[in-house]
C-alpha cells in the first residue's frame, strides 16, 4: 500500500487531501483537543470507556486513548483504516480496540463514494456512505449489538449518518448516558438519508439530552439531564 507521512502519521497515498494541507503548512492532528479536554474534565469523571465511531487516521483516537480506560474505534477496512491501524502501533494506543466496521442502525453492507470518478482518485472525503451506491463491500453494525459496558463517552462523525448510528446505539444510551459529539455540518449532509440536523436535534433532545455547544464549527456537545 503506498503511504507517505503527514506531521509524523501514516496516511493513505491515495488520499490527496493530507498532502494539500501540509503544503499549506496545515496540522489538523491536534485540532480540538483543548475543547474536548475541557468538556471531559467537566462532564466525564470516571472516563471508563469512550466510542470513536468514524475514526479515521486516529487523530483524535489518539488522544481519547491517553484520556480513556479503553476506546473502541470504528471505520469501514479500506487502505486509510490500514493507517490507522499503523498509527495507533506507532503512537502506543494499546487500549484501541479496533473495529473493521462502521456503526449503523442495523447490521449490513453499505457502498461509499470512496473513488471521485471526476478527479481519477479517492476523494478528500472519502469514507461517506452513498445509500444508492454499487459494490455494497462495507458492514456497518449497530452499537448495541455488540454489547460495550461502561460507556462515558460517544464522538460520532460519519459525514450525514449521525441519526442512523444513534438509532443502532439507543439502549446503550439510554443505560450509561454517555456525553454525545456528534457532526453538525450545514453541508446538507444528512438529506440523502431523509432527515435534517434540526430532526438530529430533535432525536437527541428527546431521550434527555441538552446541548452545551460546540467544540468547534461543526462538532456539537450534548449532555444527558439527568447527570448535567
Amino acid at each position: 500500500m503506498n503511504t507517505y507521512d503527514y506531521y509524523g502519521w501514516t496516511v493513505s497515498g491515495e488520499d490527496a487531501l493530507p498532502h494539500k494541507l501540509q503544503n499549506q503548512n496545515t496540522d489538523i492532528t491536534k485540532e480540538d483537543i483543548p475543547e474536548m479536554s475541557s468538556i471531559i474534565d467537566q462532564y466525564i469523571p470516571n472516563k471508563r470507556v469512550a466510542i470513536d465511531a468514524g475514526c479515521h487516521y486516529g487523530f483524535f483516537t489518539k488522544f481519547l486513548s491517553k484520556q480513556f480506560d479503553s476506546v473502541h474505534a470504528f471505520d469501514f477496512a479500506n487502505d486509510i483504516y490500514e493507517c490507522f491501524k499503523t498509527n495507533m502501533e506507532k503512537f502506543d494506543c494499546s487500549n484501541v480496540v479496533k473495529h473493521p466496521y462502521g456503526l449503523g442502525e442495523t447490521e449490513k453492507d453499505v457502498a461509499t463514494n470512496d473513488w471521485s470518478e471526476k478527479h481519477g482518485r479517492r476523494g478528500q472525503l472519502g469514507n461517506h456512505i452513498d445509500p444508492n451506491g454499487r459494490g455494497k463491500i462495507y458492514k456497518i453494525k449497530a452499537l448495541d449489538s455488540l454489547k460495550i459496558d461502561n460507556v462515558d463517552l460517544m464522538m460520532i462523525d460519519t459525514e450525514g449518518y449521525e441519526l442512523n448510528v444513534l438509532k443502532g446505539a439507543i439502549q446503550t444510551i439510554k443505560k450509561y448516558k454517555p456525553v454525545l459529539v456528534l457532526e453538525f455540518h450545514n453541508r446538507n449532509l444528512t438529506s440523502k438519508f431523509g432527515y435534517s440536523l434540526v430532526d438530529l436535534e430533535k432525536y437527541v433532545k428527546g431521550f434527555g439530552y441538552r446541548s452545551i455547544g460546540y467544540i468547534n464549527k461543526v462538532d456539537q456537545v450534548f449532555v444527558s439531564e439527568a447527570k448535567a
